[in-house]
């Protein structure tokens, strides 16, 4: 199981890997501005996860309807991302846009403390590997769809399903039972 899990990053090429952490983090370094400034195209939909969250996740819900959300969310989120790939420079811009998104939630979050630090948690260093490995798959496919370029050679489309199913969901599986143990530790110190 651990040796079947382990050989699913084959798939992902290490340079390409960095190359999505790099984008991310250029979206990530964006957002303060794009908050500040107020630029709607860049905001509406982290402003959109802020209102949600702030709206229901303050009520009394169950921790499984939490983890469930959140799972949802991800999933889909990253799903996205490796759809993405069928577009020649959708991954690019895909995984430039997840950094502003996430950026302007914790700026908004953290009032600005803490911005880069922030990122040190236990659910970020988990997801955002997730999501790395995601674009990752999603750049690699588009190079060799609509480039020739092979960076691994004989990986399908399936193949990457196949890496998302059991490395990229697994990953999200536990970043997710941790989000939501910490969310809800954190309810019972604010009840205290």
């Amino acid at each position: 199981m651990i040796t079947a899990f382990l050989n699913m990053f084959h798939f992902i090429n290490s340079q390409i890997f960095l190359f999505s952490a790099l984008l991310f983090f250029i979206g990530y370094a964006m957002a303060p501005t794009a908050y500040y400034k107020k630029i709607t195209w860049l905001t509406a939909y982290p402003f959109l996860i802020i209102h949600l969250m702030e709206k229901y996740f303050k009520k009394e819900w169950h921790p499984v309807g939490i983890f469930a959300v959140i799972l949802v969310l991800n999933s889909v989120s990253l799903f996205l991302n490796l759809l993405s790939g069928w577009g020649i420079v959708l991954p690019f811009l895909f995984c430039i846009y997840m950094g502003i998104n996430i950026g302007v939630v914790m700026y908004h979050t953290l009032e600005g403390h803490f911005y880069y630090t922030s990122l040190l948690n236990p659910v970020a260093v988990i997801e955002l590997p997730a999501s790395w490995i995601s674009i990752a798959m999603a750049i690699q496919f588009s190079l060799q769809k609509y480039f020739s370029i092979n960076i691994i050679d004989r990986v399908t489309f399936q193949d990457y399903l196949k890496v998302f199913i059991f490395l990229v969901i697994p990953m999200l599986l536990i970043a997710d039972l941790i989000e939501t143990s910490l969310i809800v530790l954190s309810r019972k110190k604010d009840t205290d």
